[in-house]
């Protein structure tokens, strides 16, 4: 994603610096994260206060999210068509598929090469979803006039280009719990597979395709830029690596050697140099979340999709005023609100909380609470709470429950060195962040959850009845 622009909605009043406090009450939540440190709250040395938070829901667009799929990620393909939530989800895919290399020939002369049979196969590495859901699968051909190129990256929310080629080969009831299943195939034990028969014409085109169209990638491309996959059905996202050895363009066919007849089958893959797209298209009309977004009120639900997906604007208006105080810990709590679809369609790995900067109208890290390391290229995910650890809510069912430390950055608003910013909440694939290192702001691309489209969750906004989202702050006096 690039440098991220968040506008602020006009009309949305500024309300003071109105805020619950409850330190005249003994603390009754457990704090997981460094306990043994944190004196117990006696209301006389150390307190208990809970700032109210306002959030607002929107989503991402292509203004404001530029994340684009990689020939090396898990690329998704299939339809979520029930999502009560979060509304409808389709995936498509688009790869070229070529020899190991070039100039390349078969081992027979054109007229002497004669298909059996041609299919494509994709390695298969899970689904988010309903995996019982059949879905019904169609391969076409990628135009060769189109614009595909492998030195292009290209956005997740639009398709690489309008035009659909010729179809090629269909698949129906396709279910992804059985894709794990072992195949007993040409020379080859295989599992974990999504395997699709193409039209033989396809195949016998490439067998008979002039010599000189195989002597370099420029020239193949001019007859075979590559497939299109699409689904339809189903109410999940299939996840693919199209780098792995298991994704290629099987090619059976028989050739006449030493005078007897001899089968064999030629691989084409995709590899580093190849031209991918991953298009992930959302449509939300009818669902919950529709009816939450674009309000100027603070939002009782706040519903956090990966990408291309939603955030939340956080407002904490008591905490610019806050005197001065030795904080403890100050801690931002998220609690998922349960809903049975979250049994299908589960939380992402993590949620991400940055800051926006109006002055320098750019996004930043936590000040002072979220640290990278440049070495692993890694976040503190465990110590500023992106992960949500697994709890029950007031009616048994399972949720998860987030705590992001912010107490660094809390003290450092309170004795006027840093200023309270509006935070953002969110689930990014990867996203860029102002990181200041050593006295010096660096822009840095950062990685949050290990794949894109898959993960959603609904959570409680600062006024939700029973599962408020606060932030919780123990202290003591100066």
């Amino acid at each position: 994603m690039k440098h991220s622009i968040f506008v602020l909605s006009a009309g949305i009043v500024f309300s003071g610096f109105l805020f619950f406090i409850s330190s005249c009450s003994k603390i009754n939540e457990a704090t997981e994260l460094g306990s043994d440190l944190i004196p117990a709250v006696d209301n006389i040395t150390t307190f208990d206060t809970t700032l109210t938070v306002e959030a607002y829901n929107d989503l991402f667009t292509i203004l404001n999210d530029s994340a684009r799929s990689g020939i090396s990620s898990r690329q998704f393909l299939g339809e979520i068509t029930s999502d009560p939530l979060f509304g409808k989800t389709t995936a498509t895919l688009f790869t070229d598929f070529k020899p190991q290399s070039f100039p390349f020939r078969f081992p027979a002369a054109k007229d002497s090469l004669y298909i059996d049979s041609v299919v494509v196969v994709l390695s298969y590495k899970g689904t988010y979803g309903d995996t019982t859901a059949p879905h019904n699968i169609n391969v076409s051909s990628i135009d060769p006039s189109v614009s595909f190129r492998s030195d292009s990256s290209y956005l997740l929310r639009q398709r690489p280009f309008a035009m659909q080629g010729q179809l090629l080969g269909t698949r129906n009831g396709v279910i992804p719990a059985t894709l794990d299943d072992s195949l007993f195939l040409f020379n080859e034990k295989a599992s974990n597979q999504l395997r699709i028969k193409l039209d033989n014409n396809f195949g016998d085109q490439l067998l008979k395709t002039d010599t000189v169209k195989y002597n370099t990638d420029s020239a193949f491309k001019t007859v075979f830029k590559g497939l299109e996959f699409n689904a339809a059905g189903g109410n999940s996202l299939m996840g693919f690596l199209l780098t792995d050895s298991n994704s290629k363009l099987a090619i059976y066919y028989r050739y006449t050697k030493n005078g007897q007849d001899d089968t064999t089958v030629t691989y084409f893959r995709p590899n580093s140099f190849s031209a991918s797209a991953n298009h992930i298209e959302r449509d939300r009309s009818g669902s919950q979340i529709e009816s939450y977004l674009g309000g100027t009120t603070p939002d009782e639900l706040v519903f956090l999709q990966n990408t291309p997906g939603s955030f939340a604007t956080l407002k904490i208006p008591a905490l610019a005023g806050l005197n001065n105080r030795i904080i403890h810990r100050a801690e931002l709590i998220v609690e998922e609100v349960y809903d049975p679809s979250d049994a299908i369609f589960t939380p992402p790995q993590f949620l991400y909380l940055d800051a926006f900067d109006s002055a320098k109208n750019y996004f930043k890290t936590i000040p002072f609470d979220v640290t990278f390391d440049p070495n692993s290229g890694q976040l503190n995910y465990q110590v500023f709470g992106m992960q949500g650890k697994a709890e029950f809510d007031g009616s048994g069912n399972p949720i998860r429950i987030w705590k992001f430390n912010l107490s660094r950055y809390v003290q450092n608003v309170v004795t006027d060195v840093e200023k309270s910013y509006d935070l953002r909440l969110y689930a990014p694939y990867l996203t860029y962040n102002r990181y200041t290192f050593n006295g010096v702001p660096t822009e840095l691309l950062l990685p949050v959850n290990s794949q894109y489209a898959a993960g959603r969750v609904r959570v409680g906004g600062g006024n939700h009845p029973t599962q408020k989202m606060r932030l919780r702050i123990i202290y003591s006096k100066i």
